[in-house]
């Protein structure tokens, strides 16, 4: 392994790199269509003002339980009143017509699940498989990978836990067919066009770390048989990392998966680091330690951590410890040691970094040089619809990029926007620079 470089050196290629991703994605936006009228408008007011935020958050997150029009009409009243300033458009709109005497509840309510869908539409590919094809191959046109998210979490029965894995094996399998004879991206080191990543407690309803055996072995039972799908169609798969009470039983799920006979040493199998949580790096050295006693590879995707609001308040409320940073600048910090681990043991993992900020991927790819590693081994990974134009500087510098690619029914898959893009205060200053320049 080569000597990496003092950090000084580092940090000056760091910034180097940095300037470089953005003059490429300055030119790179130029030439490509930014977020629609609507979504532009309803964003710019949720991040203007705290408690503008969390009234959309409220919104958003009720929205899909709403069963009839006069229940949305209601809420609309409720939570956007029309003489707020600073209404948008698109919201002030759907707020006159609930009015009485304007539009029938029903049509009012179309209106404003129009405006939502108009929104979700920006983050979340679409429902169907004909929809994640046409993602594919307009990405792969572009020279990027996609990881497709089945939109779905905690199910409440083993029946709908059963209909998420038959899900599972109909993706990998149809899209493996969909996407035969298409060409792979440049640069991607031999990656598999089809990647799926799951959420782990939508494959049991007693995905619990009170539990430990019975949660792994019953989840163990459906994610063997998707597994085994994605072996023999040479597809790769991630298991997603969720609320910080699951790490343990996810972790300890792919541990098994990896020892599976016929299945372990062949299969592509990826796990999440969260760099937010204060144990991360202690986490990572362990199952480092496991991966090379049993000579196992496995994929590593880095990100700071979708969950930090919900991780404080839950903790809080039990009397908890707070498991993760609370500062930015320790998660930002904890994010630069995770990726001096992760790098530092390729190809023993294989490196995913999951982040749209400028200077944490020019840090990526400066250590990356500094420890002599290949281009190829390092992927970078952003969310679909957001950073088209950084997805192509870094694809022009040389790097495979995938795009984290959330497929399921608009109006339900609100609650990944609530947490991926809205919540999570850590995307803010990015979707900003994405409003306003």
């Amino acid at each position: 392994m080569s000597v990496t470089q003092p950090m000084a050196s580092v940090e000056e290629r760091t910034q180097e790199i940095e300037r470089e991703l953005l003059e490429r994605a300055r030119h790179e936006h130029e030439h490509l269509t930014t977020l629609n009228r609507w979504t532009k408008q309803v964003l710019s007011w949720t991040l203007s003002d705290p408690q503008v935020k969390a009234v959309v958050l409220r919104f958003l997150d009720c929205l899909p339980s709403l069963r009839t029009p006069q229940a949305v009409v209601q809420h609309v009243r409720d939570y956007f009143p029309t003489h707020q300033r600073r209404l948008p458009h698109a919201l002030r709109l759907g707020a006159s017509l609930s009015r009485p005497g304007l539009l029938t509840a029903p049509a009012a309510a179309m209106v404003v699940r129009h405006v939502v869908e108009q929104m979700a539409r920006q983050f979340i590919a679409g429902s169907h498989l004909h929809d994640a094809v046409a993602v594919i191959r307009r990405m792969a046109d572009r020279g990027v990978l996609v990881s497709l998210d089945a939109l779905g979490e905690q199910v409440a029965s083993e029946s709908e836990a059963e209909a998420y894995m038959q899900r599972y094996l109909s993706l990998i399998e149809e899209l493996s067919v969909a996407c035969r004879g298409l060409r792979a991206p440049d640069a991607v080191g031999g990656r598999p066009m089809v990647h799926l990543s799951i959420k782990p407690s939508s494959l049991s309803a007693h995905f619990d770390p009170l539990s430990m055996e019975d949660s792994v072995s019953r989840a163990l039972d459906r994610l063997r048989r998707i597994a085994q799908q994605a072996v023999n169609h040479g597809a790769a798969i991630t298991l997603d990392m969720e609320q910080y009470q699951l790490r343990d039983v996810t972790l300890e799920l792919a541990r098994r998966l990896l020892c599976e006979p016929g299945i372990g040493e062949r299969l592509q199998l990826g796990i999440v680091l969260q760099a937010y949580l204060q144990d991360s790096e202690s986490v990572m050295k362990e199952l480092l330690g496991w991966l090379e006693a049993r000579h196992r590879r496995l994929h590593v995707r880095l990100v700071k951590g979708a969950y930090w609001d919900s991780e404080i308040a839950f903790a809080l409320q039990r009397g908890w410890g707070v498991p993760v940073y609370q500062r930015k600048l320790q998660t930002d910090q904890s994010f630069e040691r995770l990726t001096n681990l992760v790098l530092s043991h390729a190809p023993l993992v294989h490196p995913e970094v999951g982040s749209h900020h400028p200077h944490a991927i020019g840090y990526a790819m400066a250590v990356a040089e500094a420890k002599g590693l290949a281009k190829e081994t390092v992927e970078f990974q952003l969310l679909y619809g957001m950073g088209d134009a950084m997805q192509g500087a870094i694809h022009q510098m040389g790097y495979p990029v995938r795009v984290y690619t959330p497929l399921g029914e608009l109006i339900p898959g609100m609650a990944y926007l609530v947490r991926r893009i809205l919540e999570n205060t850590a995307n803010e200053s990015f979707l900003r620079q994405e409003l306003w320049g």
